[in-house]
């Protein structure tokens, strides 16, 4: 692993690096929160934790400031798990291989936490950086909050006594945000029917590589190719030439995470070997040079020969690719109050079979509730014409700006005389955990910022160091300046 305790701010970096020795991906966070709880115990810090796992960990103000309202610091400590199909990783047990690569930090060939690992170092380091000024601070650490804000959900009121609050899950140094996107999942299951191969017949299987894949909220409107979306056009442009019998359909592995890859085995008549080839080939050529160049040009397909004795039926087939097919994906509307902000979009995220049934997950946002409940709507619409079953389970809220915030005033003057130039003020089309927690604290004044953060969600992911040390000095500067006041 690269050491990083050559880079500043030193205490940041020393903690975000005992965050990457552990494995700490959605639902698998015990590992790392119980080394934060010795971490705690091993500097005198009070914490608590709660029934979902979320940690509260107490740091004493410093000298001077002891009477100072406290402030809370939060992010959330779990992570997206994707690799490149060429790295040997297991999630589950194996630490990331960190990478220093000029100025920034990487992890070789997967994703590498950041977020919201290095949010969640900075919060920690007050207790270990004495040169930071600050009053009472009350650290908390959410799980799950990749798979759905399950942890943030599960926060229960009084639970924390501090009324302003510090997120630190934004990834752009020039702004500070103020507001974010609410989101809800649909998960759509077709059980379908199987047979066995038609006599004559042969398995094939395609499968799509190489795209960049991202965030579903922050790069969802840059046309990035969706991997299950591309395979289920091509499966269904071959299926308009010949009989094509589905033996199995999987791809993505996160519900907001762009899908980078994708695979299907089909059964087909072995005297159109060739054409199936060519008939693939030439479809997702004419999408590589015609509809991805210059967004996705790594995209890459190979097609090979699998034994496949059994298949779906030919209307089950057809059936599970009209349904992929008719899933939204993609940008659904453009705020009308921020220029270039997305209001709303939908991300089909995962497709996994097993035995007969499919399963497909789709991730849905808008800062507008009515819109996103239309969007749900439709989705459920869609799936019911397709005789799947539709399970939506319950959403998370957005957060709503509050251009009157005393926090916010406190950081936009912050920003202002360390940088010399005003920060942008900017909603952010992701899920943060800010919403969740202004339902059950509607007294809580909140900012969110932190630094530049490239690729998340893919193993392209990095973290820009100078903009973490830019990010410290404003994080530390807004922190006395609350006290004080």
């Amino acid at each position: 692993m690269a050491k990083l305790d050559k880079l500043q701010p030193a205490a940041v970096w020393q903690i975000f690096e005992k965050m990457c020795d552990i494995p700490h991906g959605s639902g698998n966070e015990t590992g790392v929160m119980k080394m934060f709880k010795g971490w705690a115990d091993e500097r005198g810090l009070s914490w608590s934790d709660d029934k979902v796992g979320n940690l509260l960990i107490r740091i004493p103000a410093t000298k001077g400031l002891e009477k100072a309202a406290p402030i809370l610091i939060q992010g959330h400590v779990d992570m997206v798990c994707e690799k490149n199909s060429a790295t040997k990783h297991d999630f589950e047990t194996d630490g990331l291989k960190l990478q220093v690569k000029g100025d920034w930090v990487t992890a070789e060939g997967t994703t590498l936490g950041a977020d919201n690992g290095i949010g969640v170092a900075m919060g920690l380091a007050l207790a270990d950086d004495k040169k930071v000024a600050h009053g009472p601070v009350e650290v908390l650490l959410t799980v799950d909050e990749e798979r759905g804000l399950t942890g943030a959900a599960g926060v229960e009121a009084g639970f924390f006594d501090s009324r302003r609050m510090i997120n630190l899950d934004s990834e752009e140094d020039e702004a500070i945000f103020v507001g974010c996107a609410g989101g809800r999942d649909t998960v759509f299951t077709l059980k379908n029917k199987a047979t066995r191969a038609p006599k004559d017949s042969g398995g094939r299987k395609i499968t799509i590589g190489g795209l960049r894949g991202g965030h579903s909220g922050l790069n969802i409107h840059e046309n990035r190719g969706n991997a299950i979306k591309i395979l289920t056009r091509v499966l269904l442009a071959v299926s308009e030439e010949m009989d094509l019998r589905l033996v199995e359909i999987n791809g993505g592995s996160m519900r907001n995470a762009i899908p980078r890859e994708s695979e299907a085995k089909v059964v087909i008549a072995k005297a159109d070997g060739r054409r199936f080839k060519k008939l693939v080939d030439t479809f997702l050529d004419r999408i590589k040079t015609e509809e991805l160049a210059g967004i996705d040009d790594g995209f890459e397909w190979k097609t090979s020969t699998v034994k496949a004795p059994r298949c779906f039926s030919l209307n089950s087939s057809g059936n599970t690719l009209r349904l992929l097919a008719a899933i939204p994906n993609g940008v659904t509307g453009m705020s009308q109050d921020i220029a270039g902000l997305v209001e709303s979009s939908t991300n089909l995220g995962v497709v996994a079979t097993k035995g007969s049934k499919v399963r497909m997950v789709c991730c849905s946002r808008s800062s507008i509730m009515p819109a996103l409940e239309s969007l749900v709507s439709q989705h459920k619409a869609i799936g019911l014409l397709a005789d799947a079953e539709v399970d939506q389970p319950e959403g998370y809220p957005g957060w709503k700006p509050n251009m009157k915030s005393e926090l916010l005033a406190v950081t936009r003057k912050k920003y202002k005389s360390a940088f010399g130039v005003d920060a942008e003020l900017l909603a952010i089309h992701a899920g943060l955990e800010c919403g969740l927690l202004t339902e059950k604290y509607p007294d809580l004044d909140i900012v969110s910022f932190g630094p530049n953060i490239r690729g998340a969600h893919s193993p392209d992911e990095k973290v820009q160091i100078t903009s973490v040390q830019k990010i410290w000095k404003l994080f530390a500067a807004t922190l006395g300046e609350v006290a004080k006041a």
